[in-house]
């Protein structure tokens, strides 16, 4: 289920298939709204197919903040930022059929504590990819 997923492309086969037992696939349909901004984070996801919006619903309608593509992940930042609040900051949708892996916030902190090592591994990757993220915003890409 994680094979080709770069999120977890550092992890062993053994540590994959650790993280395989928290995690499970979702389907949803083109059009379908994933979360909504100020929703409570519940879980994150890594697109295996497919492709979704994230965007901020405003008066004037949509504003789109970017994209995710097949081996990205989305809806991560809350649950691995302790400082910040459990809140979806934005809302998501799919823009086509998309297959997803589900990680829910239950299961992180399980997969924390008896497989702290894995844990610890997967939050730098996340760590790494927010602060690429941020000098991207950063420098207007």
């Amino acid at each position: 289920m994680l094979n080709g997923i770069p999120l977890f492309s550092s992890l062993s086969e053994l540590e994959k298939s650790t993280v395989a037992l928290f995690a499970q696939e979702r389907k949803i349909n083109a059009g379908t709204v994933l979360f909504s901004e100020n929703d409570d984070a519940t879980a994150m996801y890594i697109v295996k197919s497919g492709k979704l919006k994230i965007y901020r619903d405003r008066s004037s309608g949509e504003v789109p903040l970017g994209f995710v593509q097949p081996g990205e992940i989305v809806g991560e930042m809350a649950l691995f930022d302790t400082t910040a609040p459990k809140r979806r900051v934005a809302s998501v949708k799919a823009l086509e059929d998309t297959l997803l892996v589900v990680i829910v916030d239950y299961a992180i902190m399980e997969l924390s504590r008896k497989h702290p090592l894995v844990y610890a591994k997967i939050q730098q990757v996340i760590k790494i990819r927010n602060e690429e993220n941020i000098a991207k915003r950063q420098a207007g890409i």
